[in-house]
């Protein structure tokens, strides 16, 4: 850690105003951090970025989170500092981008379609909308904080691109996502503290999940969360303890979370922590989502 980059901490301070710079000035580790991200932005191996004027953008990015100390913890710097090389065109920057996000995200792409070309086409428009300034607007890659990945940040932004140019090429009705989103069944998720495009992705997953299942798991499942049987009485119709009845519906219910989590891993590309916090998050919630999905098969 260089004294140069430690010096640069005022400069994130007078950047980042008045009241983070409060904050900031007695985090622990702070000036430490910056020194870190400063080394981070320094090492990517483009056209050297300016020191001074990363450091400023960094304290305007701070300057915008709730807890800007822990926005510093948490910060992704080099991902940071890629998104500003980028933003400014140095050379090496937006090939670097396409190296380590933009080809990434042609996977999760091929799922919302699955031609080459519609994947092409998503990802020229989407690197016009990261790299070029807008009217009256700098390149929306100035406007990533560096809190999750960029991987993911443009992941998402990916997406949603991807899903209004398939509704324009008149695909509509496939986009099974948004016509989950936009109807739940009854009793239906409760995954407001989700972002909505996750939200989607993880009920389509599950539906696609519950589809998987034979004909006598999904019996068991609808007599009892949506017929709202008793483990007696279920007992009775298959001639099982209810003991034995409980484990079942346990070990369908663990099933149905395995492949909702695989299924869900080949729509976003998150990375495996990411994706794991997303379940953690629904966990316990996904049975609430069976009323409508489990009608009896004609």
């Amino acid at each position: 850690m260089g004294p140069h980059s430690i010096d640069m901490f005022d400069e994130v301070l007078d950047s980042a105003g008045a009241l983070a710079a409060q904050r900031l000035r007695g985090a622990p580790g702070a000036r430490e951090a910056v020194a870190r991200a400063l080394e981070a932005a320094a090492s990517l191996p483009v056209a050297a970025l300016a020191p001074l004027a990363f450091a400023r953008h960094l304290g305007t990015q701070l300057a915008q989170a709730d807890s800007p100390e822990l926005a510093l913890e948490r910060l992704h710097a080099r991902d940071l500092a890629l998104a500003f090389a980028c933003a400014h065109g140095r050379a090496g920057a937006s090939e670097l981008l396409e190296a380590e996000v933009l080809q990434k995200l042609r996977v999760p792409l091929s799922r919302i379609h699955p031609s080459p070309d519609f994947v092409d086409e998503v990802l020229q428009v989407l690197r016009a909308k990261l790299l070029l300034p807008r009217a009256g607007a700098e390149p929306r890659l100035l406007g990533y904080a560096g809190t999750g990945s960029l991987l993911h940040w443009v992941n998402t932004s990916a997406v949603r691109l991807a899903l209004r140019m398939r509704k324009t090429h008149g695909q509509e009705a496939l986009v099974d996502a948004e016509v989950l989103a936009a109807h739940p069944g009854q009793g239906g998720l409760e995954l407001g503290f989700v972002r909505e495009e996750a939200r989607a992705h993880v009920r389509a997953a599950f539906v696609q999940a519950v589809a998987q299942l034979d004909d006598d798991d999904r019996e068991l499942l609808r007599l009892h969360f949506v017929e709202r049987l008793s483990l007696e009485r279920m007992g009775s119709l298959f001639n099982l303890h209810k003991s034995t009845l409980s484990r079942r519906l346990s070990g369908v219910q663990a099933l149905l979370e395995k492949r909702t989590r695989r299924l869900l891993s080949e729509r976003l590309a998150l990375p495996a922590p990411e994706l794991e916090s997303l379940m953690r998050a629904v966990h316990g919630r996904l049975d609430l989502s069976l009323t409508g999905l489990l009608e009896p098969r004609e």
